[in-house]
């Protein structure tokens, strides 16, 4: 077998047919990420998406982000609009930024590995990003996985920047790209200055078209100033403060190793296998680099690495550290999927030590991964065949027509507890039912009880723009005294239950529905 893989992916021949097996993997994330699309419904951060999508003009679309609407550039929102034109489907369109994204991560990633390792090595760091949350959220309205898509394609033109001094303007223009889509790619940055640095200590190189084009991908932050401003008013109450815990726990989260394979368990031993795998890659790229230095002698083929290439695949490895030291600096909130371009680090690192192992593990390697990947479509496709692609978006609108059924005969308004739940029971129910949905906020309550006054604040920009049914306790309670309650009892943002129990008001269990329980208030005089 080992044999065969030689040939298989050896030389001119070897090129051919490892591009023709990327084009077949591109053709299979493509399509397996395009049914999940189709298929999931929206959750409340997407729905935001759409609804930023849905206005009017660009003009109308920067003035709800001044009113901070969404927390995501205007350019994001945009492109969606774009990708909504072509598709057919809200929930593809929406997501088709998404999944260009994976699309393009995986060859920009294939494509700087070969550079350095051999075709059958470089396929397999590429798709290593298959066994990330990047695959997972190359399904959603969503920048990040475009983000990360966007910062690939600089690697890809940095490391070829001595070819044509096209790829300064391809670097430049990436960079920018990424920081138009999430203002939070600026992050990335420490990571190509420090490359770069490196370039001009210890290679003698003051590149300067790199320098500029560094500071041309940060001019869309400087362009969206006052839009970022606004996010910091925003945020002093953020949900997800910054914390150092998460740059333990990073990895685990973000490197979900086969759980489709052998069950999500198996997701807790990403900080284990990412410690393992950075140490390796530091051992055979600045360990022996050391050893080689110190003894006089070089094996080139020992090290096949340009200084610079390890600085920034050992910086991107580092950047949920960055990330939230920034986060902390700055009093901006933190969450895992802001740490998303670190993947990059990991399959960039996969990569490179898999060109040490035997071809026949890395084509075990290779099978292993697809078939890790083609199983988190198995559920859709399925659906597929037994024609029931829409029975998850019928299913989002089920639980409140299950629940005017059992309720039959009420006229009482129905609140949803949790404001995030609110958003896609409205979003899919039909209109004369979702009429008598209502989100509740009261921002200093809601700071009171779970910490964090995002959910309401955003909440209460979005009705500014959109005809919901999202109220301010007070005046609804002025002309409601009785009406149905609807929680999950679960999540810090399902806190009304408490909050009235708390103020003495009477609350009566009258049926549960699926996860939901269904309560009459009646608020005291």
């Amino acid at each position: 077998m080992r044999k065969s893989l030689l040939r298989l992916f050896n030389t001119e021949v070897g090129l051919r047919r490892s591009s023709v097996i990327l084009l077949l993997i591109l053709v299979g994330v493509g399509l397996s990420a395009a049914l999940h699309s189709f298929v999931k419904p929206f959750w409340s951060d997407e729905i935001f998406t759409v609804m930023m999508c849905r206005l009017p003009n660009a003009s109308q679309i920067w003035k709800a982000l001044d009113d901070v609407v969404d927390t995501n550039p205007p350019i994001y929102h945009l492109v969606c609009r774009l990708t909504r034109q072509i598709a057919w489907d809200d929930h593809l369109g929406y997501r088709l930024p998404s999944i260009i994204g994976l699309l393009g991560t995986i060859f920009f990633l294939y494509h700087i590995l070969s550079r350095r390792v051999d075709h059958l090595s470089a396929l397999v760091g590429a798709t290593f990003v298959l066994c990330t949350q990047l695959a997972v959220y190359a399904s959603e309205a969503r920048p990040y996985a475009l983000m990360v898509g966007c910062i690939s394609g600089a690697i890809f033109a940095w490391q070829r920047i001595d070819d044509s001094r096209l790829y300064y303007l391809l670097f430049g223009f990436t960079l920018a790209a990424a920081a138009s889509v999430h203002y939070y790619a600026i992050l990335v940055w420490p990571a190509f200055v420090i490359a770069e640095t490196t370039v001009w200590l210890f290679g003698r190189r003051f590149r300067i078209g790199a320098w500029a084009a560094l500071f041309v991908g940060a001019t869309p932050l400087l362009f969206f100033a006052e839009l970022i401003l606004r996010l910091r008013q925003y945020g002093q109450n953020f949900w997800a403060p910054a914390s150092f815990s998460q740059v333990l726990w990073a990895d685990s989260w973000l490197f979900n190793f086969g759980s489709n394979l052998l069950g999500g368990a198996v997701a807790t031993w990403g900080l284990t296998i990412m410690v393992a795998v950075t140490a390796m890659f530091v051992y055979f790229n600045f360990g022996k680099r050391a050893i080689s230095g110190s003894s006089g002698r070089r094996k080139i083929s020992d090290i096949v690495l340009p200084l610079e290439e390890c600085v920034l695949v050992l910086m991107l490895l580092l950047l949920p550290l960055i990330e939230v030291a920034a986060a902390k600096v700055s009093h901006g909130g933190m969450m895992y999927r802001y740490m998303m371009p670190t993947v990059l680090g990991g399959a960039l690192a996969v990569g490179y030590l898999a060109s040490r192992v035997p071809r026949a593990v890395n084509g075990l390697l290779l099978m292993v991964i697809c078939m890790n990947y083609g199983l988190s479509s198995a559920g859709d496709v399925k659906k597929l065949l037994t024609g029931s692609l829409l029975e998850p978006r019928v299913a989002a609108a089920e639980e409140v027509k299950a629940i005017l059924t059992e309720l039959h005969g009420s006229d009482l308004p129905i609140v949803i507890s949790s404001g995030l739940q609110y958003l896609p029971l409205a979003y899919y129910t039909p209109a004369d039912s979702s009429r008598r949905l209502y989100a509740l906020t009261d921002v200093r309550s809601a700071l009171a009880f779970t910490g964090t006054d995002s959910a309401d604040l955003a909440l209460l920009a979005l009705r500014r723009y959109y005809p919901l049914q999202i109220e301010e306790y007070n005046d609804f309670a002025a002309r409601h005294r009785e009406f149905l309650l609807v929680s999950e009892n679960k999540g810090r943002f399902d806190w009304w239950p408490a909050r009235l129990s708390h103020d003495g008001h009477t609350l009566r269990l009258l049926t549960q529905v699926g996860d939901s329980q269904v309560f009459k208030v009646t608020l005291r005089p």
